[in-house]
């Protein structure tokens, strides 16, 4: 299987239009599709990302407004996976977008996906069943896991925590995230693949091919 993995696009539907047509089974967006736009705004980046392919997966980043986007993804043809799986193929899905706050105030807000990371934790734990026993199981998050692709020009580290828990504890094979446009790359948490994909709105992008392995081939700009 070969997946087309991109994050952060941030409302720029026009960075989209030389993958229409391209050679992969799935398209696996990891987050910011949007950039908190109106919904009149948010629907020529959805639609140009359905037409890339006829499967595509998404979860939410922090930048996509939650009152309007699951309703508008949905109409576009889009397979929200936020804190649901799916199977395709032999693989299995599961999906946690948003983001980890410090300040527990900010989870009032209705517009934006923000979670504790006690929730990212039991949430995927709940989910983890259903993909289990596939040949390869797969995370979608928008942030990373701490200390892993998530370094910032500061930096400080500023992953989730309990996604980290999580996949120190179940070990799943592959996780596709972004959210950390600086920390684009590969590393590894014990036999879990992490890939920060990088931030589409600039080019970047990547096609993870699973076979005997799990291979990177890395878009540039």
């Amino acid at each position: 299987m070969r997946i087309l993995s991109m994050a952060d696009l941030h409302g720029r539907a026009e960075m989209l239009s030389p993958f229409k047509g391209i050679d992969v089974d799935l398209v696996a967006f990891c987050g910011d599709l949007h950039n908190l736009e109106p919904a009149d705004q948010t629907r020529p980046a959805a639609e140009a990302l359905a037409r890339i392919g006829p499967h595509v997966l998404i979860v939410p980043g922090n930048m996509d407004p939650k009152e309007i986007v699951p309703d508008i993804w949905r109409r576009a043809g889009l397979k929200m996976v936020h804190r649901h799986s799916c199977q395709h193929g032999d693989c299995g899905f599961v999906g946690f977008g948003g983001m980890v706050v410090r300040d527990k105030r900010r989870l009032e807000d209705p517009n934006r996906y923000y979670y504790t990371d006690e929730d990212v934790y039991e949430s995927l734990t709940q989910l983890y069943g259903d993909i289990s026993d596939s040949s390869t199981r797969i995370v979608l998050a928008h942030q990373p896991p701490r200390n892993s692709k998530d370094l910032i020009y500061s930096g400080e580290r500023t992953g989730s925590v309990g996604l980290r828990h999580f996949v120190e504890d179940f070990q799943p094979d592959l996780l596709i995230c972004g959210h950390i446009h600086e920390d684009r790359g590969e590393a590894e948490i014990g036999s879990t693949k992490v890939v920060n994909v990088g931030e589409i709105r600039k080019g970047y992008a990547a096609i993870i091919e699973l076979d005997d392995e799990i291979k990177v081939e890395w878009i540039e700009p």
